[in-house]
């Protein structure tokens, strides 16, 4: 068999040291089982740190793949089966490109399998369906064991969270840090912003853990984070104390909590600086608190997402739920009684209660003019500042009334385009008016569906 016609495929799921010792280890086996067999000079593809059963491509497992397809392979050595393939999509993938070639698997441990032969598809159908199973097993496992770890208290984060450190087993804060965080609680409970806060930090030099400067997010989500008070979460649930020692007390904490998820806290007014259009709108279907647009990354792979950043209970993709949200408002703002959705509101009955009081105020000044009670310039005074007052309430009436954004979409002709034209704080104001959105969640793995975006109407019929 010639030499360029022999394919070597290495695969290591997981490579922490990124050192290539397992493929390394894989390669050597493989080589002597290829010389055994005369095989020659064979062509080495190699998926380090790539896991077969995850969805993510395998860029030389595709280039394999592919030379397969155009006859460029005759036999494939592999350490294993489930080195190729660990699911049945992509053994189908393999059976359909090598059958016609009568492609030939050999496997250093485990059988050789002939993909013209339909006893070799079927043992390998049967192989890959048993290694499939073992890694639902394996997750099933993995979950029991994280779980049981969370319910005894035992830390567990990815990247080293800001205020503390690992010394040996335990978990022990980090003075300099601690002091940060206190610092920035302090300022913030008394009235401060974030932004100002986040100013001072990076002036002052101090950074994140990935050494990165700070913002107001990743501030806000390090004082509200339930770890800060020694809580141990695991998918949302509160499960108790950890084993570490807390930042801030209980006391605090829920107050930074409830200071900064509050709806009503806004960088400016109606939405104005707001670059998302559900970011604070959606609420988390499993903890009810607000969700936040946040960055999410795998790899080179980057993408945004809506995040629970009061229990931590899920993520979801923004464009896919922004793409419901947005089809059910184009769709009851397309009804032919569309505009009076907008009257009669709660914001416009509490806008003309307003109005009523302050006229009955400035009627009132006008009658203690008339009896004496009031000299003519308190009287002016009075007036006045209860005039400018209801200018203000009358205009915002009259907003809220004439649908304010909604009318330029309402009466366009293509309502789909006219919302696509629409500013984002203006989209977001009318989403806020119409509906509540809940995010719901669905279990780890499990692919986005329109239902899992709950939208509920406030008075629409």
């Amino acid at each position: 068999m010639s030499s360029n016609r022999i394919a070597i495929y290495l695969r290591q799921s997981q490579d922490k040291d990124g050192n290539f010792a397992a493929v390394d280890r894989q390669e050597t086996a493989c080589r002597m089982l290829a010389a055994a067999k005369g095989w020659d000079s064979p062509t080495i593809y190699p998926d380090n740190d790539k896991s077969a059963t995850s969805g993510k491509t395998r860029p030389e497992f595709e280039r394999l793949l592919a030379d397969i397809e155009a006859g460029r392979i005759d036999a494939v050595v592999v350490w294993h089966l489930d080195r190729l393939t660990r699911t049945i999509r992509d053994l189908t993938r393999v059976i359909e490109a090598g059958k016609t070639r009568r492609v030939n698997i050999a496997c250093v441990h485990g059988v050789s399998l002939d993909l013209g032969d339909p006893t070799g598809v079927a043992v390998g159908t049967i192989l890959t369906a048993i290694a499939a199973m073992e890694v639902q097993h394996k997750g099933e496992r993995q979950k029991a064991a994280n779980l049981q770890r969370a319910k005894r208290g035992s830390p567990h984060w990815v990247r080293r969270p800001f205020g503390y450190r690992r010394d040996g087993n335990k978990v022990v804060i980090v003075p300099e840090e601690a002091e940060a965080m206190h610092d920035a609680a302090s300022r913030v409970l008394a009235g401060e912003t974030l932004s100002s806060v986040v100013r001072d930090f990076n002036d002052q030099g101090k950074t994140s853990t990935v050494g990165g400067p700070w913002n107001v997010t990743s501030l806000r989500r390090a004082l509200i984070n339930p770890r800060t008070a020694g809580r141990r979460l695991y998918l949302g649930d509160d499960l108790g104390e950890g084993e570490w020692p807390p930042i801030f007390d209980e006391e605090t904490h829920r107050a930074l909590e409830e200071k900064l998820t509050d709806p009503r806290r806004r960088t400016a007014p109606d939405d104005l600086n707001a670059k998302y259009l559900l970011s604070g709108i959606a609420v988390c279907g499993k903890c009810g608190k607000k969700m936040f647009a946040s960055p999410a990354k795998n790899g080179e792979r980057r993408w945004m997402v809506y995040k629970c950043l009061g229990g931590y209970c899920m993520m979801r993709r923004m464009d896919l739920v922004d793409e419901v949200v947005e089809g059910v408002t184009i769709g009851v703002l397309s009804r032919p009684d569309a505009a009076a959705l907008f009257t009669g509101t709660e914001e416009s009955a509490g806008l003309r209660a307003k109005a009523a009081e302050l006229r009955d105020r400035r009627d009132a000044l006008a009658a203690m003019l008339a009896e004496g009670l009031l000299g003519a310039a308190a009287v002016r005074e009075q007036a006045g500042k209860i005039t400018a007052e209801l200018a203000a309430v009358e205009n915002a009436l009259a907003t809220s009334d004439g649908l304010f954004p909604a009318a330029a979409v309402i009466n366009a002709p293509d309502v789909e385009q006219a919302w696509k034209d629409l500013p984002l704080a203006h989209k977001r104001q009318i989403i806020r008016t119409l509906m509540d959105v809940t995010i719901m969640p669905a279990g780890k793995g499990v692919r986005f569906s329109w239902d899992q975006v709950h939208v509920s109407p406030k008075g629409i019929s």
